[in-house]
């Protein structure tokens, strides 16, 4: 796998096994730290009762609801471009403090206790399927396509519970959601490990730390409506 491989007529250099396990290191960095940023603006938000009615009322509400997944497409296409370091980590951690906005209502809505075990599940299971990912010899894109696939579902069938408000499709969805979300996990980890073996921009470590931050917050947010006790 390492050294020099010849494709197509040109020659694709790999990385060093030690090189790539630094690589990944700085991935995981990248999204442990945007995670904290994430729970610290929700943990903020979300324990201030006149913050909670400002940004979850009228209009702006849906505007901090929905300005996530709008924001998202805006920073792949940011980091498609191959910025500097420092400007792909501005747009990592700009997008979780918006993540950790957009669900502040957690720390309004459930307790204390049940937000602490949905976390410490959630880095477990994301734990084990990224070890997984990361060390398996099975190529996983197939089961990655089928998962994306399920995501496309999950995010419509969530779009329609809003207004819906069912909870029971929102158990399904979440009870889904968390098997979408593992084996996205699995797959993002390998695809990662993929591709910093091979590209040494800061850009794609940024990049990568922002499929695993994603993983990681969705299942931390579907174990957390799923199981989690309300106050």
């Amino acid at each position: 796998m390492f050294g020099a491989n010849y494709t197509n007529g040109g020659i694709v250099n790999y990385r060093s096994a030690g090189e790539i396990n630094s690589a990944m290191g700085r991935v995981y960095g990248h999204m442990s730290l945007a995670v904290i940023v994430s729970m610290f603006v929700s943990y903020i938000v979300g324990s201030s009762p006149e913050l909670v009615a400002f940004f979850f009322t009228g209009v702006l509400k849906w505007i901090v609801i929905f300005s996530p997944l709008a924001a998202i497409f805006g920073i792949s296409y940011v980091l498609g471009n191959n910025p500097s370091k420092g400007v792909a980590q501005l747009c990592l951690h700009g997008f979780a403090a918006l993540m950790g906005l957009s669900f502040a209502t957690i720390f309004a809505v459930f307790t204390m206790g049940s937000i602490v075990s949905a976390f410490m599940g959630a880095a477990i299971l994301f734990a084990v399927m990224s070890g997984y990912g990361y060390f398996t010899k099975k190529d996983l894109t197939s089961m990655g396509s089928f998962m994306f696939i399920g995501l496309i579902a999950i995010i419509i069938a969530s779009i329609v519970n809003i207004f819906i408000g069912s909870t029971v499709m929102q158990m399904v969805i979440s009870a889904i959601a968390i098997i979408i979300f593992l084996g996205l996990t699995a797959y993002d980890t390998q695809r990662i490990r993929e591709m910093v073996s091979v590209d040494t921009s800061p850009a794609v470590e940024v990049s990568g730390a922002l499929s695993l931050y994603m993983d990681f917050i969705n299942l931390f947010i579907n174990l957390l409506q799923l199981f989690g006790d309300r106050k």
